[in-house]
């Protein structure tokens, strides 16, 4: 089968997460037997140094065709960018041959994409992430709405990458939606056996913005562990809420204990994790969750909040669930991991996380899925 896949970016070292979850997607259809080809419009604003122009490349089996112009407006130049994007699938096609079947990743990239099943009477799918979509509908923008509607009106099926956000699709804009999670990395991400040692290390990862409730763990953190400087907390990411998250750390005196990372790439992280007891993240909002399934992969016990995607897959076998903004109960889940995380069975963990979210098994779950649509 052919599929071209529609992403608003391809992962590079200065960039190692943008249009990550549509990359790992587009490998693992590649692994499964899929002849791959991405779409790439990339419209980031000039603050995010880059090339630009069009380009086109083979990395990790998939073929790539890109875009990048430093427009920063993508979401309100829409027929401009269908027309762009027009022409980077005919380059693609002329090179390659038309697909089967389309798939586009995120509602504002997939408003874009609809021009192709319009135009071309191509199938089109569309797999949805984003946390804008995953709160009421009172807390979406008029554009947000906008965008969405056109998006999944011209869609074939809409998948979610978790119940939770499926759920929201269907109260929010009466979406009926496919859940097929996001994939773990099982070529980075592997089961390492750990022994328990005196000191313990908590990681958590994410971008350093309210909605992940960063200042909530540094703050639960500090209070669960006033009167055990052995434990760490190494929190890797970036964003505005650093220099807040520092003085927080500051004015507990923590500077021993807890350590800002910058944004880290995949081949750093499946470093870090062995080097950590247990991963925690406080969220006030997940569509799916990737860190926890990465850390999960290796093995390591976590901690989640329900805040959507975790609760399909954090449970007592692999670590705790706690109730959102909820700042005694991430205290109370932070002193228990520290005293019981050496008895959940981390291999366990591993080959349950391996089992449910390979590239081979979400490879093979959107076969079956594309197969429907097409028949």
């Amino acid at each position: 089968m052919k599929v071209f896949v529609i992403s608003k970016g391809m992962p590079t070292e200065k960039y190692p997460l943008n249009g990550i979850f549509e990359f790992d997607q587009a490998k693992a259809l590649a692994k499964v037997g899929h002849d791959v080809v991405m779409l790439v419009i990339d419209f980031r604003s000039r603050t995010y140094k880059r090339d630009y122009g069009w380009f086109s490349y083979e990395k990790d089996g998939v073929k790539v065709f890109e875009l990048s112009l430093p427009l920063g407006i993508y979401r309100r130049a829409l027929p401009f960018l269908q027309c762009l994007l027009v022409r980077l699938y005919e380059k693609a096609v002329k090179s390659f041959g038309k697909p089967d079947i389309i798939h586009a990743h995120f509602y504002s990239i997939a408003a874009i994409a609809s021009i192709l099943k319009r135009k071309f009477k191509i199938p089109l799918v569309v797999t949805e992430h984003s946390s804008k979509l995953n709160r009421n509908i009172l807390g979406i923008s008029g554009l947000d709405v906008k965008l969405a509607r056109k998006a999944y009106q011209n869609a074939d099926r809409v998948v979610a990458v978790s119940n939770a956000l499926a759920r929201n699709l269907k109260n929010n804009l009466n979406v009926d939606a496919v859940v097929i999670h996001n994939i773990v990395d099982v070529s980075r991400f592997q089961y390492v056996k750990r022994t328990q040692k005196s000191g313990f290390t908590f990681i958590s990862i994410g971008n350093l913005i309210e909605l992940k409730g960063f200042d909530l763990l540094v703050e639960a953190f500090a209070e669960a562990f006033k009167d055990d400087k052995s434990v760490k907390l190494n929190i890797v990411g970036a964003g505005p809420e650093k220099e807040k998250l520092q003085h927080i750390v500051n004015q507990y005196d923590l500077n021993n204990n807890i350590v800002l990372l910058d944004e880290v790439g995949r081949d750093k992280l499946k470093v870090l994790y062995p080097e950590s007891d247990a991963f925690v993240l406080a969220s006030k909002s997940e569509t799916f969750g990737v860190v926890f399934i990465e850390a999960m992969a290796t093995g390591l016990p976590v901690i989640a909040t329900d805040c959507g995607g975790p609760s399909d897959f954090v449970n007592e076998q692999n670590g705790y669930l706690i109730p959102v903004n909820d700042k005694k109960s991430l205290v109370d889940a932070l002193m228990k991991m520290r005293n019981n995380a050496y008895d959940f069975n981390s291999l366990e963990i591993s080959e349950m996380c391996v089992r449910k979210f390979s590239p081979e098994n979400i490879g093979n779950a959107l076969t079956n899925f594309y197969q429907t649509i097409i028949r």
